[in-house]
């Protein structure tokens, strides 16, 4: 038997858990700043091309 203390299971569940909500945290928090940043970046473009006219 691999797991003979089933609060074995329940510890690395939650260490799962814990790490996919972590992971998920990065990738919104890398989301959102990239997406800022593009919308910045869009926003200089059309300045730059009003000024350009």
């Amino acid at each position: 038997m691999s797991n003979s203390n089933p609060n074995d299971t329940k510890l690395e569940q939650q260490r799962s858990d814990s790490a996919e909500a972590a992971l998920k945290g990065q990738t919104e928090d890398n989301h959102n700043e990239n997406s800022e940043a593009a919308a910045e970046r869009i926003a200089a473009n059309l300045e730059s091309a009003k000024e350009d006219r």
